[in-house]
């Protein structure tokens, strides 16, 4: 049950701040793998590719993090971190009322989406050393950023294209 309320509140801590979804990623990552050692870095690749690849909200990545720390009650404890975010924006934006439009509280907001994003790369760089271990690994990795970046297919089908070609090597 400890185990539990630990990763409620460490994924709360990393939804909290994560307005585009990805920007828990840094938290997570140095919690539940550096600190805890209770996932890797190819178990968290595997939640992103699975929750990129799914419809809804991007963060949802989360609820299979969950899953990988503690089966169906840490999914279930993921969820409900996810949520409650939203569930206190609304309450948030209740309060505020008329003063949402302020400048002070969109400025504030944007301070935390850039710091957000910043901090977010820096995760990046640990995952990406720990999944580009064979150079056709990185050269896969390139192709697919470069189809992402230069053509307009669909993420999905970079993700399925991906996987089938790791598959066929390995």
């Amino acid at each position: 049950m400890i185990k539990l309320l630990i990763l409620y509140w460490t994924l709360l801590q990393s939804t909290l701040g994560s307005f585009t979804g990805l920007q828990s990623i840094p938290v997570i990552r140095h919690e539940l793998i550096v600190e805890r050692h209770w996932i890797d870095d190819q178990q968290l690749s595997a939640a992103l590719i699975i929750g990129r690849s799914t419809p809804g909200p991007m963060g949802v990545y989360i609820v299979c993090v969950g899953y990988f720390v503690a089966g169906y009650p840490g999914a279930v404890m993921a969820a409900l971190a996810l949520m409650t975010p939203a569930l206190l924006i609304v309450l948030l934006f209740r309060l505020l009322g008329s003063r949402i439009d302020d400048p002070r509280i969109k400025n504030a907001i944007r301070f935390v989406i850039i710091g957000g994003t910043a901090f977010s790369a820096s995760a990046l760089v640990g995952m990406g050393q720990s999944a580009f271990t064979t150079w056709w690994l990185v050269g896969l990795g390139a192709l697919s950023a470069l189809l992402l970046l230069r053509t307009k297919v669909a993420t999905i089908w970079i993700l399925v294209g991906a996987g089938i070609v790791s598959v066929m090597v390995k």
